[in-house]
């Protein structure tokens, strides 16, 4: 009776036992292949195992490999089902057997059935896609190369027009997707590319599919990011890898009822490889002293409102860069103008495109000249300077002299007038002092004497009140403030400049109760001339300042920054707190 009630229980649990058992599955793509053919192998686990072992693969290249987990639903059950793909190639001619892998689950180990594969003698010159059929790839644009450690299904290459490069010299950089030709991606969403040391223009790009051959493998690619970088600084510089968080689209190895085969998604990120910008500095041999650091490709022109004018009257002369490359990233030169001219601050202004071909465009400087004399004046040429990447070397452009007519302006006639009616009065007090000459002298003669005297003491007195009035114009530093510790960070041009623009602030707030808020050219001017601050001292001060804010895009030497702590400890002591 026992037996017969086992036997019952056993009839009726059976299924239920076969339904949830657990076993880790092979299964393969192709048991019989050429030589050099690639054939895929999926392990098929139907609960969440831990630690997977897979095979050895001997006799096979083994590629690419990825991991993926499914719902499933059967009968009623829901369970999970964790597939291990690979993508192997035949090396080893004959009967090769892919041995058992292994995983763990719940304290047990589980292992797959033995797989015996069929390899002929004949090669395969490329691999296609199998079982399917793949998107349209157009051979035409078929490329092929070799990409070390690129064997896996998907990937992301980073390609570099150059991998040596002077300071601003610009870099093409392309990222490119590469893709099994039985699989499709989609991006879950943007990631921004950050580029340390390079000022960078970036463009995605919506392009087709490329059939390309990588270490003899198939792939389909596009490119999907450009990037134009203009390295900062010198050395050996990393392109920071980029990450695409994607959904992979890949055959599960089954077919549905009417043979097409059956596809799963997985989430997956991709880090694309890392490249290397060996950045050379700008050749010291041959650079001019007028260089400011233009590098590319430009011309120069100098140009004035008109030929003539009178003296007092205002000329406009625009000094103009135009042309391709680091366009925001130097100054134009200031002109060099006669001494009885003046000159004022330019207006600066840019013109400048920026787009995957580059930074092209016009950068203008504008000053306000007032000549102060009549005549006629030649401004002697201009010149700027550039380094040409193509040619490796620095050029020099020079402007054509300019010829200005200065005419008598009404405020020189008046000065005119004034000095010739002085000149008269003067010579007409010598012509009534001559008349009394030899009395005059007789006269000195008497008091000479007297008058020495008188003049030792006021002498003396006025040396004390003077040297009184010194002191009192030019107020002493106060003890408790110091631009000197700035001088230590002269190594670190980053923060070195930061520390005086911190300083700089302090200043103008303690002296001139100046709000940072309020912290521009205008003002500070403004402020300079009403504490009497010299023009040139002002001009220096405002060179400070754009020394500062050029420091965060421009390269600079340990020199220059020795020249502007200098300049900033002598402008303090000068102006006073």
């Amino acid at each position: 009776m026992k037996m017969i009630i086992k036997i019952v229980l056993t009839a009726i649990l059976l299924p239920f036992l076969a339904l949830s058992q657990v076993k880790l599955e092979v299964k393969i793509e192709k048991t019989n292949l050429k030589l050099g053919e690639v054939t895929q192998v999926n392990y098929v686990f139907n609960e969440e195992g831990k630690n997977f072992v897979p095979p050895s693969f001997a006799g096979f290249n083994k590629g690419g490999s990825y991991v993926s987990s499914n719902e499933v639903y059967d009968n009623g059950v829901y369970s999970i089902q964790q597939v291990y793909t690979f993508v192997i190639q035949a090396v080893k001619a004959g009967k090769v057997t892919i041995s058992p892998a292994n995983i763990r689950f719940d304290g047990k180990v589980y292992s797959s059935k033995p797989v015996l594969v069929s390899v002929s003698k004949e090669k395969v010159s490329e691999v296609i896609q199998r079982n399917q059929n793949p998107p349209p790839i157009p051979k035409q644009t078929a490329t092929s190369k070799t990409i070390a450690g690129s064997n896996n299904l998907l990937f992301v290459d980073v390609e570099v027009n150059k991998t040596s490069a002077f300071v601003n010299e610009p870099v093409e950089v392309y990222y490119r997707i590469y893709l099994a030709p039985n699989l499709d991606v989609e991006l879950n969403k943007k990631i921004a590319t950050k580029f340390n040391n390079f000022w960078s223009q970036t463009e995605d790009i919506q392009g087709g599919w490329e059939r390309s051959v990588v270490n003899n493998h198939v792939f389909k690619s596009k490119v999907f990011k450009k990037a134009i970088l203009y390295p900062q600084k010198t050395g050996k510089l990393e392109i920071t890898p980029i990450t695409l968080d994607l959904n992979i689209n890949y055959p599960t190895g089954d077919y549905d009822f009417f043979g097409q085969p059956e596809y799963s998604m997985a989430r997956r990120e991709v880090v694309s490889n890392t490249k290397h910008i060996q950045v050379n500095p700008l050749p010291e041999k041959g650079k001019p002293d007028n260089f400011t650091g233009a590098v590319g490709k430009f011309e120069f022109n100098v140009n004035v409102q008109k030929s003539e004018l009178k003296s007092g009257e205002s000329l406009q002369l625009d000094l103009i860069v135009s042309g391709n490359g680091n366009l925001k990233l130097f100054e134009i030169p200031k002109p060099s103008l006669p001494s009885n001219f003046e000159i004022f601050e330019p207006k600066h202004q840019e013109f400048i495109s920026e787009n995957m071909k580059g930074i092209s465009g016009k950068i203008m400087d504008s000053y306000t000249v007032i000549p102060q004399e009549k005549g006629v004046f030649k401004l002697k040429p201009q010149q700027f300077s550039f380094f040409d990447v193509q040619s490796k070397s620095y050029k020099t452009i020079s402007s054509d002299a300019v010829d200005l007519n200065v005419l008598q302006g009404e405020n020189q006639a008046n000065i005119a007038a004034t000095s010739k009616s002085k000149s008269v009065v003067a010579a007409q007090k010598e012509e009534a002092k001559s008349g009394f000459e030899f009395t005059f002298m007789h006269f000195i003669g008497a008091v000479s004497l007297a008058g020495f005297a008188l003049l030792f003491f006021a002498l003396k007195r006025n040396k004390k009140t003077v040297e009184e009035e010194v002191v009192t114009e030019v107020k002493p530093v106060k003890k408790d403030f110091s631009v000197t510790e700035i001088q230590d960070f002269i190594s670190n041009k980053e923060l070195f400049y930061q520390k005086m623009e911190v300083k700089i602030a302090e200043f103008l707030q303690h002296k001139f109760s100046l709000e940072k808020a309020d912290f521009n050219k205008e003002n500070i001017i403004q402020k300079f001339q009403e504490h009497n601050v010299s023009p040139e001292n002002t001009t220096d001060f405002i060179g400070l300042l754009q020394s500062c804010e050029k420091a965060r895009y421009m390269p600079t030497s340990d020199a220059n920054m020795q020249l502007d702590f200098e300049k900033l400890q002598h402008l303090v002591k000068v102006i006073g707190v």
